[in-house]
């Protein structure tokens, strides 16, 4: 029996993942096939400022490659997706070095930005918290960011305290107006290597869940920007908002809307495991549940008044409040333009 092709539905896969073309370990074809033992559907490759790799890809009906690249220049790094072969803007990108200094066509990171955004490319900065590497630039427009990795390498020491600071970043986003997709990616570089004290990454960790309309480049783009995506390190999670005869899934807006709404979660656990859900309103926690092994079903109602902007995200962590899965939000009432438009109105640089 052939390799299946993926179907409509959640696809499972890793947004930040390194070959050896540049600073990783696996030339693509192996790395694919790492991917595949792990269970994912896809990957985004996103080497440092070259795009060496991705001819290697090919064709496979059963697995996708999301075509990427990680800008990585002096102000922090982000993540391009949805490459179409070589773009001139990479000119003085892909120059060679793992990082590079911003100058002359482009002079700041915005500039940049913009430009990539205009060819319907997505923008996702990565790691944004997370010393050395994190991001610089007090003046990035956020108009022009698409993702943040909010859920970067958990192997890696410091990320138990920056992955949490990116989640806190992001909120402060949602509630200031912006609908930035949260992602993750295990930035993969090679695996670990306990034997000389290594942490490594592995594949899938955490886990990028988008869900997508066809199985395609362009239908993992499309989810990404509906912002139809969950997290995960382990826990399946199912969230939708219903209101009378009507059902909204992760990424939804049900616009302007009075009276009920019902919050319907679903979770699997695997094992004989035990966490908390946790249904996030505008940033705070406002409901709680304790799940169990297995399946696991919660309704939670909320009453929605006119004219009142709210969002709704669930979060899922173990009894020692660390994260196990997180959605994007379902959006209730108006929308708002965001005011505050610079990297810097919040965080300090």
């Amino acid at each position: 029996m052939g390799v299946q092709p993926l179907q409509s539905g959640w696809c499972r896969g890793d947004l930040h993942v390194h070959t050896n073309a540049s600073d990783g370990e696996a030339p693509l074809p192996q790395l694919i096939e790492l991917a595949r033992a792990e269970g994912l559907d896809f990957v985004a490759i996103t080497d440092h400022n070259t795009v060496k790799a991705l001819p290697q890809a090919g064709e496979d009906p059963g697995f996708l490659i999301l075509p990427g690249i990680e800008v990585t220049v002096d102000e922090g790094d982000f993540n391009v997706f949805g490459l179409r072969g070589w773009h001139d803007w990479m000119e003085p990108i892909c120059t060679g070095p793992i990082r590079v200094s911003l100058g002359g066509r482009y002079r700041t990171t915005t500039e940049l930005m913009r430009r990539t955004a205009a060819e319907g490319l997505l923008n996702s900065i990565n790691h944004p918290l997370l010393p050395p590497w994190e991001w610089r630039d007090a003046e990035t427009d956020l108009r022009y960011v698409h993702c943040l990795e909010v859920w970067n390498d958990p192997y890696w020491p410091d990320n138990g305290w920056a992955n949490p600071k990116a989640v806190a970043l992001w909120t402060a986003w949602l509630n200031a107006g912006y609908r930035i997709t949260a992602v993750g990616g295990s930035d993969y570089h090679y695996p670990p290597r306990p034997e000389a004290g290594d942490p490594g990454e592995r594949l899938g960790l955490p886990a990028t869940y988008v869900c997508v309309e066809e199985r395609s480049v362009a239908g993992l783009l499309e989810g990404l920007r509906r912002r139809r995506v969950f997290i995960s390190v382990g826990p399946k999670v199912e969230f939708r908002a219903e209101a009378g005869d009507r059902s909204w899934g992760i990424g939804d807006d049900l616009g302007e809307h009075s009276g009920e709404v019902r919050l319907i979660t679903l979770v699997h656990l695997e094992g004989d495991g035990q966490a908390l859900a946790r249904i996030v309103e505008n940033g705070e926690v406002v409901a709680e549940s304790h799940i169990r092994d297995g399946e696991w079903k919660w309704v939670h109602r909320v009453s929605v008044g006119p004219g009142h902007a709210r969002w709704y995200r669930l979060d899922v962590v173990d009894l020692d409040g660390r994260l196990l899965a997180l959605t994007n939000p379902i959006f209730v009432g108006p929308r708002s333009a965001p005011q505050l438009l610079r990297y810097g109105d919040f965080v300090k640089v």
